[in-house]
């Protein structure tokens, strides 16, 4: 028996899974429904329908709605999105008012035994913070995430915390994460999956237990979407192609005794393949190493745009490129 863990996923219409799945939980990003009062400001992403079943051919155990993306469309979608999710029986966490504790945790039996799964949000990342008014994804607070896990303790035998935070497009993690990242496992999580970056993120080991940094997409269609809503109208769109490392992402497992495991997949076109991929591995030391690592990767990120879309840069293009910090 396996527990899989998916990725940031987005299901704008069914896909195929090309490889055996028991049970699992994902990152559902978007609200399962387009008509509320938008976002301002951001990317707003959403799906009419949930596709839930018709892609994986069976219900999740739960799903995580601590995400960026969950408020996109307001309290509105928010709502339908709680409806469909219970309407199909699937719990959920991570997102939901201060006074409901934003739905976390979600206890779920596995192989037997209770797992207890918390999702948060980090701040910076433009998440819709609830309180008692209004809606949004639980905020990435050390000092609340670790009252939690203290209150978990005696109802369950595995804690799972996923966090939704990082740097978009950077393959590692920032330092400040892996400070978090550790001070929950000192608290006594048993395992870290992270989400966000869109990339797959740093595998690291700590005190014998597994910090995912971020699982990357596992589904994620290419994005032509409206954006920067400013209250009347939507000023522009996200036209947005993924590329191969959008489309790549880690599986994370548990089998029955709680032992990890993780493999890679790759989507393409509307298929989910098992691929093999090298897991990225670098975890800064420091706030000066991770800075210096950031602005090396940035660099190269610019390099693959080029190579992918090769045009003349202009000055704006030459100062990013050379920007120390």
């Amino acid at each position: 028996m396996k527990l899989s863990f998916f990725g940031d996923t987005v299901l704008d219409r069914p896909y195929h899974i090309d490889f055996n799945i028991e049970e699992f939980v994902f990152n559902l990003e978007t609200p399962l429904s387009c008509k509320g009062i938008p976002a301002r400001d951001k990317v707003n992403i959403c799906q009419e329908q949930s596709y839930i079943e018709e892609t994986f051919k069976q219900k999740p155990l739960a799903v995580s709605l601590a995400n960026n993306h969950m408020m996109d469309y307001g309290e509105e979608a928010f709502a339908k999105t709680k409806a469909s999710l219970e309407e199909q029986e699937i719990p959920y966490f991570g997102a939901g008012i201060e006074g409901d504790n934003f739905n976390n945790p979600s206890i779920i039996s596995f192989a037997g035994k209770k797992i207890g799964l918390c999702g948060y949000s980090c701040s910076s990342i433009q998440a819709v913070i609830g309180d008692n008014k209004q809606s949004g994804s639980a905020l990435l607070e050390v000092t609340k995430i670790i009252d939690d896990i203290a209150l978990l303790k005696s109802k369950v035998d595995f804690i799972i915390i996923q966090p939704h935070w990082g740097i978009q497009e950077i393959p590692f993690p920032t330092f400040t994460d892996t400070k978090i990242a550790h001070a929950l496992i000192d608290a006594g999580a048993d395992i870290i999956i992270g989400h966000h970056a869109h990339v797959i993120q740093s595998h690291e080991i700590y005190k014998g237990k597994s910090i995912f940094y971020g699982l990357g997409n596992f589904i994620f269609p290419n994005l032509d979407v409206p954006r920067w809503h400013n209250g009347t109208e939507f000023t522009s769109r996200r036209i947005k192609k993924q590329e191969i490392e959008h489309r790549r992402s880690l599986v994370v497992t548990l089998d029955e005794n709680f032992q990890v495991d993780f493999f890679t997949v790759e989507l393409n076109g509307d298929r989910v393949k098992k691929v093999k991929i090298q897991l990225p591995t670098w975890v800064p030391d420091s706030q000066k190493s991770f800075e210096k690592k950031l602005v090396y990767q940035k660099r190269v990120i610019m390099l693959r745009r080029f190579r992918r879309n090769p045009k003349l840069p202009n000055l704006g293009h030459l100062k990013r490129f050379f920007k120390r910090d």
